[in-house]
């Protein structure tokens, strides 16, 4: 992850050596008198620190009454703030023992911490705000909140190509976009991956390469997205469920060359996700995807998502497009005027994104990006109700200022049915100002990687 953001192109290929040719090549440079250490360090320290200013042309009063108070809730919350101010977004931090190219029997470990405003707008509900509160109220930006974005133990059996074993919290297989702001093309995050796909995963995978160009995962995860069966709160209507877990398929291709690559991935619950959080149609918003919801049950929850990335060789590494398509379905909702615990309200929702960053000289980059989401009546989006459609262009200039320093100014507009509103309000109730944009964002963000 870290090398898309030192790397001078923004999407990050591997040359796959086989176990075989690695142990030949060492052998060889042996013998000409030069030794060659194939195993990594026993333990690597990396990271960042990232800072940025932000100004949401919406209407911010500074809370003088909640009435007067704008929110964007389809923007990561670091990022949908009214008005203006400095923000330290992360200091991420990456501990890992990692395992080496070698076909052999191996283990080591990940941990990344995540410090900052984005730690409290991504972690609910498994971050620490440091206000001491339990969850994230919507309105807790502090500097000081942690988030323990992945630590997992991994293990390679083997067998056939090598087969690579991840157990406890990872990042999921999902989403073109990564927690991590300066790997993305664009400073802010975009809709697919702030409002309908899970970042984190607890559990266990399984990592197999059918080939040199195919690559297997295949995984159980626990009920919840974001969060493990200890986060809070959850309200044990998935949760406490005798068996309530994620099945995980994902499948990635990338070509001979180097310069694409696809991945297609399913996620699939039989007794539902808890997060996300689904409203409680039609009087009740939904509570978002990094959020847990009273109003779920116990039922069959599907996504579905497909990215993929490609640099044509004929813009010699200039260019690279992308796009991203994601979409799902879940029966667990409830509605009125029946019993809300007894009568679902089925939910779907889709996404598509499409992403552009050209190279101009080594210094300057620019990178746009195309967003579309839409949900259902019963909504998983978050202070929505009601079916909505709603769209973000965004477009970033970046500066490579020297090796492991990096800045980038960003312009934003998102619009569409019920983009802004009343804070802590639900979108979509009568009554209730709302706007359907435009709605602009500036922002310009500074990133400096450290080991």
């Amino acid at each position: 992850m870290i090398s898309i953001f030192v790397g001078s192109n923004p999407f990050a290929f591997s040359e796959d050596l086989q176990p075989g040719s690695v142990a030949e090549l060492q052998k060889a440079l042996e013998e000409g008198g030069i030794a060659v250490e194939t195993k990594p360090p026993v333990l690597s320290l990396t990271g960042y620190l990232d800072t940025s200013y932000t100004y949401n042309f919406i209407s911010a009063h500074s809370g003088a009454n909640r009435a007067m108070t704008a929110q964007i809730p389809t923007r990561m919350e670091s990022d949908g703030i009214a008005g203006g101010g400095w923000n330290l977004n992360q200091v991420y931090l990456v501990a890992e023992k990692p395992m080496s190219e070698l076909n052999e029997w191996q283990a080591g470990f990940r941990t990344d911490l995540m410090i900052g405003q984005d730690a409290a707008s991504m972690g609910m509900p498994d971050n620490i705000t440091g206000l001491g509160t339990a969850n994230n109220s919507g309105l807790v930006f502090n500097t000081g909140s942690f988030l323990l974005a992945q630590a997992y133990a991994q293990f390679r059996v083997p067998v056939g190509n090598g087969l690579d074993i991840k157990m406890g919290k990872f990042m999921s297989p999902f989403a073109f976009e990564l927690m991590e702001r300066p790997a993305n093309l664009n400073f802010s995050y975009g809709l697919i991956f702030s409002n309908l796909i899970p970042e984190i995963l607890v559990g266990i995978e399984a990592i197999y390469p059918l080939s040199s160009a195919f690559e297997l995962t295949l995984g159980i995860t626990d009920g919840g997205f974001n969060t493990s069966r200890g986060g809070y709160p959850f309200f044990g209507f998935v949760n406490n469920e005798p068996f309530s877990s994620l099945f995980i398929t994902s499948l990635k291709y990338e070509t001979p060359k180097k310069n694409a690559q696809l991945t297609a991935s399913l996620l699939f619950g039989p007794d539902g996700a808890n997060p996300p959080g689904f409203g409680f149609y039609p009087d009740f918003p939904g509570t978002g995807v990094f959020r847990e919801s009273p109003f779920n049950r116990s039922a069959p929850f599907f996504l579905g998502d497909i990215y993929g990335a490609w640099i044509p060789q004929i813009t010699k590494d200039r260019l690279l497009l992308a796009m991203e398509y994601t979409g799902g379905f879940y029966n667990g909702g409830v509605s009125l005027p029946n019993d809300p615990f007894l009568q679902p309200a089925s939910s779907d929702w889709f996404g598509a994104s499409f992403w552009m960053k050209y190279q101009l000289t080594a210094f300057l980059s620019i990178a746009f990006r195309q967003d579309w989401i839409q949900g259902s009546n019963n909504e998983i989006l978050y202070q929505h109700i009601g079916r909505t459609d709603i769209w973000s262009s965004t477009l970033t200039f970046r500066f490579d200022l020297w090796e492991n320093l990096m800045m980038r100014a960003e312009g934003r507009m998102d619009w569409g049915k019920d983009v802004a509103g009343v804070i802590l309000e639900p979108l979509g109730l009568p009554g209730v100002p709302i706007s359907n944009g435009p709605a602009f964002f500036a922002a310009v963000e500074v990133a400096y990687l450290f080991w």
